[in-house]
């Protein structure tokens, strides 16, 4: 039996791509199978809100609450796409084997390099307050506490808020 998050990730890519069911359950396939984990200790203080349309409000992400210089470090393994400032914030975007892009915002100092490649738990740098955290498919942002527990094996059901409500 197929793990439920290659089967949603490879409907994800159909949609994406433009390429039918059948199709994209064998681009599913080759995909590498990546088991991600929390990039740093604090809780979620504000979890993922789908926003309603383009420009609506939401949080297309995890938001942790964090001790100020706390360690921030890669999800999964990858490679590290973007690192710098942004708006006087610290942010690395990495690009994982399964086609997921994960990008922590909020950080004092980044330390990750673009184009090197990270293993999971690498340090990529220190946490200010609160760090972002977010998982992008393609075009589409993904739920990454479904990440996180699909690959420690505690998956659960979670309710988001429709659209408009």
């Amino acid at each position: 039996m197929k793990p439920p998050l290659i089967v949603a990730l490879g409907l994800l890519i159909a949609q994406v791509f433009g390429t039918s069911p059948a199709a994209s359950q064998e681009e599913a396939r080759s995909y590498s199978i990546v088991k991600y984990e929390a990039p740093t200790s604090g809780p979620v203080v504000d979890h993922f809100r789908p926003p309603a349309h383009i420009g609506a409000p939401g949080n297309r992400g995890l938001e942790y609450g964090n001790r100020l210089w706390a360690g921030v470090y890669a999800s999964a393994d990858g490679v590290v796409w973007f690192s710098g400032m942004v708006a006087g914030n610290g942010v690395v975007s990495i690009f994982h084997a399964d086609g997921v892009k994960t990008t922590y915002t909020g950080m004092t100092d980044v330390w990750a390099r673009e184009g090197a490649a990270i293993r999971q738990g690498e340090s990529i740098g220190q946490a200010g307050r609160n760090i972002h955290f977010g998982a992008v498919l393609g075009d589409h942002y993904l739920d990454p506490q479904i990440l996180i527990d699909e690959s420690q094996g505690t998956a659960r059901p979670r309710l988001v808020p429709m659209n408009g409500g």
